[in-house]
């Protein structure tokens, strides 16, 4: 019978998978680059938003985002 393999295998996995492209530097930098500009956006929407759900949306982008810029580190300090 198949078994599945835990949550834990399948994040570091993925993370192994995601290796090529944070160890190329010139990717990664284009890919950090892409971060900061959508970061960049999201700070223009909250100066200019009025709606209060719009504002939290744009915080709650701006959160992920930085936690994306910050992947290279989560994968090649993976275990």
């Amino acid at each position: 019978m198949y078994q599945f393999p835990e949550k834990k295998d399948l994040v570091a996995m993925n993370l192994l998978l995601l290796k090529p492209l944070c160890n190329d530097k010139p990717t990664w930098e284009s890919y950090v680059e892409y971060m900061d500009y959508l970061i960049e956006q999201q700070h223009r929407k909250m100066e200019q938003t009025t709606d209060t759900k719009e504002l939290f949306q744009a915080q709650g982008a701006i959160q992920t985002l930085r936690s994306l810029k910050y992947l290279r580190e989560r994968v090649n300090n993976a275990n």
